[in-house]
């Protein structure tokens, strides 16, 4: 269920309609349409993606984290493998963790195994 934003949030738009600025700043209703503000409630969906292309851009760094992540994974089954760390020698948190990775990692292997490996399997359709 989509969350409406309060009544004082607004936001602004462009030439060509899109949602170009958003506000928290406490004004009224004329004030608001005065400095070509619009009340963002009916914007719901539009305001969101607003704010989250802006938090992405602000940090560009969360844009790698997911990555890394997967990098740290793959280097530290590098170093249990090879014996230079016991998976015992974590802490039991990273342990969890790393256990939790590695069990949604199997069930989505599992899920894309269940689909067709190339067309001639699912008779032609798609």
């Amino acid at each position: 269920m989509k969350q409406i934003p309060d009544p004082d949030i607004w936001c602004r738009r462009n030439a060509q309609g899109h949602v170009i600025a958003v506000s928290r700043q406490n004004m009224s209703t004329p004030e608001a349409k005065a400095a070509n503000w619009e009340d963002a409630a009916p914007y719901t969906s539009e305001v969101d993606a607003f704010l989250r292309e802006v938090s992405v851009q602000s940090n560009a760094l969360s844009q790698t984290d997911s990555d890394l992540a997967r990098v740290l994974e793959d280097l530290i089954d590098a170093l249990i493998t090879r014996g230079v760390i016991q998976f015992t020698d974590l802490p039991d948190a990273a342990q969890g963790k790393l256990m939790e990775r590695r069990q949604t990692r199997a069930n989505l292997t599992y899920r894309l195994q269940l689909l067709p490996q190339d067309s001639q399997e699912d008779n032609g359709l798609i």
